[in-house]
């Protein structure tokens, strides 16, 4: 049993709040302190998905397949950001888009991949292993994540944000950093791909490279809250357990309401739970103490 004390069911549920809380900190990471907002991390962690699973079929050591499945990930990334980031709003988002399903036709025609009938993990595993590897790889993004927040390379993704060519005027070179903190994001996703094909065992197309899969990358730091490093903690916790919901009274309709949940977020929590929470919280103290002032 993955955790000791806890069910086979809770220990997936787990398992998938940290699947995608790595994936929502990886989208965090560029789309939330760049502002370019992506549809390709699902995509990104497929490549890291069949990288490997090809590895790890063909003898390598699982730590080397997740090496690998980081490192051709990355290399991904850096082919689809240095096409793709000299674009701007929504025809950046197109481009993503482009990406997951050109990646998802290639794959299909793949040999070496299975081609459309996809690939079966060939090596028996300890049930525990994708477990424990996935949750400490969600506990190290949300540090990464904190960390880069607050360093000096994460006000300039921020200043971008705000207004690109101002950041560039300044002196900063806002493609290199951009393409950068792509990779980095990516490498993360390849990271977790790589994990989840050790879970899943057996790999089609069509559900690794699933947009839906990058919906949800996009949906947990959008409700938890982006540009901060607790937001997709909230948001993946909260996906997990409304998708559960969901399959048993409209899993037909699961697409939909996160659909509607992530516009309802937009409209009127801007800055997600997370920041509706903190601004709670300071209303609340600038409350207390103006009652103690006037004592």
């Amino acid at each position: 049993m993955p955790f000791a004390g806890a069910s086979v069911y809770a220990g997936t549920l787990v398992y998938y709040a940290a699947y995608y809380l790595v994936l929502g900190q990886a989208w965090n990471m560029m789309s939330g302190l760049t502002g370019y907002v992506s549809f390709t991390h699902g995509a990104l962690a497929g490549i890291g998905a069949y990288t490997a699973v090809l590895a790890i079929n063909g003898g390598w050591p699982i730590a080397l397949a997740l090496v690998a499945a980081v490192v051709v990930t990355a290399f991904a990334s850096l082919v689809i950001g240095a096409t793709s980031l000299r674009l701007r709003g929504t025809a950046f988002t197109f481009a993503t888009l482009f990406f997951q399903e050109l990646l998802l036709l290639a794959v299909r025609k793949l040999p070496a991949a299975g081609g459309a009938a996809g690939t079966t993990l060939q090596e028996i595993l300890p049930t525990s292993l994708p477990h424990v590897l996935m949750v400490s790889t969600a506990a190290a993004a949300t540090i990464a994540f904190a960390l880069l927040r607050r360093s000096r390379t994460g006000v300039r993704l921020l200043s971008i944000k705000g207004d690109e060519d101002a950041a560039a005027a300044v002196g900063i070179d806002a493609t290199r950093l951009k393409i950068g903190v792509f990779c980095a994001s990516a490498a993360l996703c390849g990271l977790a791909g790589g994990i989840h094909a050790l879970f899943i065992a057996s790999l089609h197309p069509e559900s690794v490279f699933a947009v839906e899969t990058s919906i949800v990358a996009l949906a947990v730091p959008l409700i938890g809250g982006v540009e901060t490093a607790l937001g997709p903690v909230v948001g993946a916790i909260l996906y997990v357990g409304l998708r559960e919901v969901l399959q048993i009274v409209a899993p037909s309709l699961h697409l939909v309401i996160v659909g509607l949940l992530i516009l309802l977020v937009t409209l009127f929590l801007r800055d997600g739970i997370v920041g509706a929470a903190r601004r709670l919280l300071q209303r609340r103290r600038s409350y207390r103490a103006a009652l103690e002032t006037a004592r």
